[in-house]
């Protein structure tokens, strides 16, 4: 693009130079020019022609002779040409124009000379100089291109090498932003993010098997264990045979339940979880909560405000789900006599349900983690309450789907607060 730019300058300044120099001569022809076509006679015009101090006219009849002429270098050649001609006379540079005329009726034409010596020197200068500053740019351009290529493909080069290393062992490979162009440094960053998203949930994603092997190992030894307790003493001893069979239930129960959640999770995460959304009273729904919350936690003190006829559309048994473990949560770190509010009021165009308990709080520093899947506050404490850590997660996977948002506020040692906001039907 540079060079046919330049191309298109120097053939300008060419045409330019041209030009000037053809309106300068006839400016200073113009005057001679008119004289010489006023005169009516062939006498008249000969005389003028030869009377003239300006060299540049030369009369020439039919049959090539020369009439008069004011030019005083040597004669040119004036045969051989028809109308224009550029002839080299005593070291100078001539261009020559014939006008036909008329006079006396005998055909006549005049030659006019100008000297272009300067004007060819000042084209001769410039080419070459035009030529020099082409093949200088050409190179610098071919140079620099060549530069930028090998550095371009370097980048290139360096991404094939690395994408060929990549591995589960080696996901901290990235490319080097400093050596890159401008134009690559884009593509380098957006490789590195790339990068740093598939080892982020590379790690998650090894995280959550771990965490999710842990949990299974756990009612996995209690049932082996009171499986070989059984193959030993429990076929004979009634009571050992009924203290294992409660055993083997209840943590089989455990499992089924992790397995339920696990299977949930993965549902969201390939987006194959299917809601089956319609329009419902969610006031009735809250108030279906409301009743089982006071038969689980009679020996805590559950305190209801629900609006009637707020109308939602969603999955009821999904909401329910989600509203379910708010509560259950609330109840499982409330001691007995303690308070657990539920309310359920409209607030801009949402349905808002809040769960506040009176319990033992949570960290400040806690509060943008309890979502994270399998995550505990205190993992020895979660596991004496029960559960995996993945109740929370699960109930903001329903809310999200269903287009709401949660807020969580706590005061360690003084209860935490649930707002659940659910966009209404």
């Amino acid at each position: 693009m540079f060079a046919t730019w330049l191309a298109i300058s120097l053939v300008a300044i060419f045409a330019f130079i041209i030009g000037t120099a053809v309106f300068c001569n006839y400016h200073d022809l113009k005057q001679s020019l008119d004289e010489i076509y006023s005169q009516t006679t062939v006498e008249s015009l000969t005389e003028k022609i030869n009377s003239m101090s300006e060299g540049r006219f030369a009369l020439v009849g039919s049959d090539g002779e020369v009439l008069a002429s004011s030019f005083k270098q040597e004669p040119a050649e004036l045969k051989d040409f028809e109308y224009i001609s550029i002839q080299s006379i005593s070291t100078r540079i001539y261009f020559l124009y014939k006008k036909d005329l008329t006079v006396d009726n005998r055909e006549l034409s005049l030659i006019i000379h100008s000297d272009v010596t300067v004007t060819v020197y000042e084209i001769l200068v410039l080419a070459a100089l035009s030529f020099i500053l082409f093949a200088i740019s050409t190179l610098t351009i071919y140079l620099r291109g060549n530069y930028l290529t090998r550095k371009a493909f370097g980048v290139l080069d360096e991404l094939v090498e690395k994408a060929n290393n990549i591995s589960s062992q080696n996901l901290n490979l990235r490319l080097n932003v400093n050596d890159s162009t401008d134009e690559l440094v884009e593509f380098a960053l957006t490789f590195n993010r790339m990068m740093d998203r598939i080892e982020k949930a590379y790690e998650k994603m090894n995280q959550f098997v771990s965490d999710a092997s842990h949990e299974l190992r756990t009612p996995i030894s209690v049932i082996q264990g009171y499986a070989r307790m059984l193959d030993r003493w429990g076929k004979e001893d009634k009571d050992i045979l009924q203290e294992s069979i409660q055993a083997i239930k209840k943590e089989s129960e455990n499992m089924q339940d992790l397995v339920d959640k696990l299977l949930f999770i993965a549902r969201n995460d390939k987006d194959t979880l299917v809601l089956v959304k319609d329009r419902f009273n969610m006031s009735e729904l809250v108030e279906e909560l409301v009743k089982e919350t006071r038969l689980l936690g009679a020996d805590r003190v559950i305190e209801s405000h629900v609006e009637p006829n707020i109308m939602v559309n969603g999955d009821r048994d999904r909401i329910k789900q989600a509203l379910r473990i708010f509560v259950d949560n609330a109840l499982k770190y409330t001691e007995p006599g303690q308070t657990v509010s539920i309310k359920l009021t409209p607030e801009d165009n949402c349905a808002v349900v809040t769960v506040k308990d009176t319990g033992i709080g949570i960290p400040e520093e806690h509060l943008p983690n309890i979502f994270d899947r399998f995550y505990r506050v205190d993992d020895s404490r979660g596991r004496d309450k029960g559960g995996h850590g993945l109740g929370l997660s699960i109930a903001r996977i329903i809310v999200l789907r269903h287009g709401g948002r949660i807020k969580v506020a706590s005061k360690l040692g003084e209860g935490t607060r649930f707002k659940i906001y659910l966009p209404l039907g």
